[in-house]
């Protein structure tokens, strides 16, 4: 799903109330599955077994369960419950 507008890493952080780790002012363009996913986009993970599949993929915005290393040149999202908040995103 493409936003109407940009978005940036903060208010999507204040939105689903997380955690997030990179530059408040990010830009982000919209959310994505993890086949589909496109620079500027948030994608999901909650299993340790796709961590690096989500932290590798063109994925702008990792929305995950924990705390981990930030690739450089995105940023994460960290939440109890990424696929409710995911879901919270694209509402």
């Amino acid at each position: 799903m493409t936003f109407q507008q940009p978005q940036t890493l903060k208010n999507i952080a204040e939105l689903i109330n997380s955690k997030f780790v990179g530059a408040e002012n990010f830009p982000v363009l919209g959310t994505n599955e993890i086949h589909m996913v496109q620079p500027g986009e948030i994608v999901f993970v909650n299993h340790p077994k796709y961590y690096d599949k989500a932290l590798n993929s063109p994925a702008t915005i990792i929305l995950i369960d924990k705390e981990v290393d930030c690739p450089e040149g995105k940023g994460l999202l960290i939440s109890d419950d990424p696929f409710r908040d995911f879901n919270k995103i694209n509402t």
